[in-house]
């Protein structure tokens, strides 16, 4: 991967095959994708922590033993596929991204790690077409802005990925908890149509409506080793912890369907673009007096 030294760089502009743009950014600390304001992917140093919470919080719903197999829909810079390389050298990993631009970029700029192959598809068509492939895990974690698309929110696209993952294999999912978490609970309701074993990683914060955060839901035919969550969890600054007693949340919600055409709810966030922006302008002024300096 190309290792960034020095200040933060200015931003390059992406365009995607819809017209529109993120930004690739060099940070101190490794490289951000930017897209309306919001880090969608970052890459760092593999030995540390991932820097993004919703990737720390779906590594750790991935427990403790190395998966065999993996599927990822979505990719960006493989931030998720990159950590699990590193924790577990002898998974076998595929990740399905529609986007050429991100496709070529991390094939250019970011090579990628032993184990793991890349394919250009539409993702809910990949999944339908591999049932029985007996996948460990299956990762989606996809939006579009900063949105879910109704093809992986609906509880056909969890059916197929239940044909997807082996008896013991696990689904996780990059969500999202929204206003009084309308969303979240018909999502884990649609989850638990499919899944006997549902939980989800998410701040108490969001759980209690207070703010718009992520959410990731994890699912399977299996039980699942709750332990081996909380302790991939404990100390991490986030404080995202696990909830396994879903049923004053979803309380009598309905499953989500295809033809509801339901998109996850417009993250309501504060909007720090001009903040960020002159935050940045500011990092860039003090490596240029530093490089005067030396």
């Amino acid at each position: 991967m190309s290792t960034p030294s020095g200040p933060s760089g200015s931003p390059e502009r992406i365009v995607f095959s819809d017209g529109s743009t993120a930004d690739l950014v060099r940070k101190e600390d490794g490289w951000v994708i930017d897209i309306n304001g919001v880090a969608q992917s970052h890459l760092g140093d593999p030995g540390q922590p991932p820097k993004l919470a919703s990737i720390r919080w779906m590594l750790a719903a991935l427990g403790d033993r190395a998966p065999r197999t993996a599927a990822h829909l979505g990719g960006a810079l493989l931030a998720l596929p990159r950590a699990v390389a590193h924790r577990w050298p002898s998974t076998t990993q595929t990740v399905v991204e529609l986007e050429p631009a991100l496709v070529e970029l991390t094939r250019s700029r970011f090579p990628l790690p032993a184990g793991i192959t890349m394919e250009t598809a539409d993702a809910r068509s990949w999944l339908e077409a591999h049932p029985g492939s007996a996948h460990d895990a299956v990762v989606i974690d996809i939006f579009v802005g900063n949105r879910i698309p109704p093809a992986f929110t609906s509880l056909e696209c969890m059916t197929a990925a239940r044909r997807a993952l082996s008896e013991e294999g696990r689904l996780v999912l990059n969500s999202v908890a929204g206003p009084e978490l309308l969303f979240t609970r018909r999502e884990l309701a649609t989850l638990r149509t499919v899944f006997e074993h549902v939980a989800m990683i998410v701040q108490g914060s969001a759980l209690a409506g207070a703010r718009f955060g992520n959410a990731t839901l994890i699912a399977s035919a299996s039980p699942i080793d709750f332990d081996a969550i909380r302790a991939a969890l404990a100390g991490d600054p986030s404080k995202g912890a696990l909830v396994t007693d879903l049923d004053p949340i979803v309380d009598g919600a309905g499953p989500i369907r295809d033809a509801d055409q339901l998109w996850s709810p417009e993250p309501n966030l504060p909007d720090a673009s001009a903040a960020l922006r002159l935050l940045e302008q500011a990092r860039r002024a003090v490596g240029t007096l530093r490089t005067a300096a030396d």
